[in-house]
């Protein structure tokens, strides 16, 4: 294993990955660590000859692929309290090629499956046999013609699935990626408005509009737009979950407010809470939250609201929320 951090640390808090990270597949897939794409043809990478794992728990990515051909290595990182991000980039394989049983408080896994947008993908297929664990999906973002209405769709349909949350994340396209791309679209119709997306948009508005409507379709969904469950053993489930809010809101006050945000005040307390041994409710209950550092009146008062609903988070959604609905392409 060797230490990592995502592309966007907001959305995935992970600090570990399983090596060597993806395995290019028999088709188009999705990297969440550095949010890519992965092509058919990308370079082969060679498995680690030795199942070395941390001796304290971590939060661990591992793709299903690669734990399939180490085996025992997911067991032992269960062993040692870690939580793991497991990655279902093959939608064949079971809890049961991994060495898994039935999932109990002590088999600390969330599975999330990528989905790619048209063009690069046809879709997904719902891991039914994965039911009995926690599960949901990354939704990568690009403003390809109709991304707007194909991201609700997507969540309308996990949500009848039975997924319990779903990331939506922008993808970061190099100019090869978008070649290609382009290219593979070819006779079918949609080359000059994909091209227009691909080269002469505003990708980063496109972006934002996109991300602004999967939220906004997730809430009235009732589902998490966070990864909620990597709770590594000794800490408590209620902070990792406060702390993981708390970095979702921090990126959303990022984009509503830009270098004015007070992002920064949430985050440094969301690091704060990731190593709390206790349910910080408890500590509001107490009127002692402002003794976990980072804890100003300001960002106390937005916590509660996240917990109890209210201001100031009712103010941040109507803003982030209401901001250039539109996505260019529709």
């Amino acid at each position: 294993m060797r230490r990592a951090e995502s592309a966007y640390p907001d959305l995935f808090p992970v600090t570990h990955v399983v090596r060597p990270g993806y395995l290019p597949g028999a088709r188009v897939s999705l990297d969440p660590i550095r949010m890519g794409i992965v092509w058919q043809n990308a370079p082969c990478r060679t498995l680690p000859k030795e199942n070395r794992v941390p001796k304290d728990p971590v939060r661990a990515i591992a793709f299903a692929r690669v734990a399939c051909d180490r085996n025992g290595l997911l067991e032992r990182l269960i062993e040692r309290g870690s939580s793991i991000l497991l990655v279902l980039d093959d939608d064949s394989i079971t809890p049961h090629d991994l060495g898994l049983s039935e999932p109990s408080p002590d088999v600390k896994i969330t599975v999330i499956q990528p989905i790619l947008p048209s063009p690069l993908a046809d879709g997904f297929k719902p891991p039914k046999s994965w039911s009995a664990y926690t599960w949901g999906a990354l939704l990568g973002l690009f403003p390809f013609p109709g991304a707007g209405t194909e991201i609700e769709r997507r969540v309308d349909q996990l949500q009848s699935e039975g997924a319990q949350f779903a990331v939506a994340a922008p993808l970061l396209l190099t100019p090869t990626d978008r070649h290609r791309i382009l290219d593979g679209c070819d006779g079918s119709g949609i080359e000059e408005r994909l091209e227009d997306s691909l080269f002469h948009a505003d990708v980063g508005r496109g972006l934002h509009a996109l991300e602004r409507r999967a939220g906004i379709s997730l809430q009235a969904a009732g589902m998490d737009s966070i990864v909620a469950d990597l709770v590594p053993q000794g800490y408590d489930t209620s902070a990792v979950r406060s702390a993981a809010l708390l970095r979702l809101w921090a990126r959303r006050l990022d984009q509503s407010f830009e270098e004015n945000s007070s992002g920064w005040r949430l985050r440094r307390a969301a690091a704060a809470l990731d190593n709390l041994t206790m349910d910080p409710r408890t500590l509001a209950e107490e009127d002692n939250l402002r003794v976990v550092p980072g804890f100003n009146p300001w960002v106390e008062s937005f916590t509660r609201a996240l917990w109890d609903g209210g201001e100031p988070v009712d103010s941040a959604w109507k803003r982030w929320a209401g901001l250039e609905r539109d996505c260019p392409g529709e």
